[in-house]
């Protein structure tokens, strides 16, 4: 009987091998595995650091708009001024209106500090400053409207919505007060005024909660605070804000969380308090006003006017009401700053 050659040793050393490569195999593949899920919350920190470091460079810095127009296209008198910033002395342009008296004669004795929002400038055609601050000339105010730091013709800097502007505001106190007088033979302002719109009107809050000089503020479309702004924005992605917030602190020294106008307004009392908003705001909803209000009407010496216009989105106010508006606008300041004195024989 013949008997066939066994290849059971072959192919069970051939099976072993098989098993220890493939068990190789997995094993690299394991590792591999084991290695991504160690560097994974590496790599994916490091791109949600780039990002937010990205995204914090692209908000810190205003888009300029080139002046189009002057005071003198409306039939004003005017001149340029220039003037630092309080404490970190950045240099600041703008415009000084003396107010026109019913008998053709100028003044600066009742001034407002005319204050553009962002990405603007200091004649803001998009909300209507510079018309709004020759209607008011025309009512016997003085105006000095500027840009702030990073817009219009001043000086290049971060942009920190308001945590950096009230600064640029307080110079414009300083100037008004005691800098080189643009009309000379008028003197300085007896009374302090202060307008602003959107950032601008946030900006101006913080700084007459620091400058008693400011007699009177209107704030239209302010915020009550930045960080309750933003988050509340279903636009932006909550995930980046706190990298964004923390990358504008180590690079611009800017603390957005610091940005609250809302815990300063009651400190403005008893001086008087105008908060405008548009009713169709996105951008500042007209939850930051109600906040406002009720924050400043919280001292038991405030003055708080609110306004509500319903059909306005975000700084359209003065282009929906018109002549409505700077009635207001005008009672307002009178009352605060004092009527024009007469007018000399």
């Amino acid at each position: 009987m013949s008997h066939r050659p066994t290849v059971r040793g072959k192919e069970a050393s051939t099976g072993r091998e098989g098993h220890s490569i493939n068990s190789e195999r997995q094993g690299r593949v394991e590792n591999k595995f084991v290695m991504a899920l160690l560097l994974a919350p590496g790599v994916l920190t490091l791109l949600y650091g780039g990002i937010s470091v990205f995204v914090a460079r692209i908000v810190a810095y205003a888009l300029r708009k080139a002046i189009k127009k002057t005071p003198a296209e409306l039939g004003l008198s005017y001149r340029d001024v220039s003037f630092p910033s309080r404490e970190d002395h950045l240099l600041l342009r703008g415009w000084f209106i003396p107010g026109v008296l019913p008998g053709g004669q100028l003044t600066t004795e009742r001034t407002i500090i005319m204050v553009h929002g962002v990405h603007s400038n200091r004649e803001a055609l998009e909300a209507g400053l510079l018309d709004l601050c020759a209607a008011l000339a025309r009512h016997g105010f003085a105006v000095l409207a500027f840009d702030m730091r990073g817009h219009g013709q001043s000086t290049s800097a971060p942009l920190s919505w308001g945590y950096f502007e009230q600064r640029d505001v307080l110079g414009a106190v300083d100037f008004l007060r005691s800098g080189p007088l643009p009309y000379p033979e008028l003197g300085h302002p007896r009374s302090i005024g202060g307008w602003g719109i959107s950032m601008g009107g946030a900006s101006t809050l913080l700084a007459a909660a620091r400058e008693p000089a400011l007699q009177g503020v209107v704030a239209d479309c302010a915020f009550a605070a930045l960080a309750i702004l933003i988050e509340k924005d279903p636009r932006i992605p909550k995930v980046f804000i706190p990298g964004v917030a923390k990358a504008l602190r180590q690079l611009y020294g800017i603390n957005y969380y610091a940005v609250r106008p809302v815990d300063v307004v009651a400190s403005i009392a008893p001086r008087p308090l105008f908060f405008i908003q548009s009713g169709k705001d996105t951008i500042v909803p007209p939850w930051n006003m109600n906040l406002l209000a009720n924050a400043a009407s919280a001292a038991p010496d405030a003055h708080v006017q609110t306004w509500l216009i319903p059909g306005a989105d975000h700084i359209q106010a003065y282009h929906v009401m018109g002549t409505e508006y700077v009635n207001r606008v005008v009672t307002f300041f009178t009352a605060a700053l004092g009527p024009a004195a007469p007018v000399a024989d």
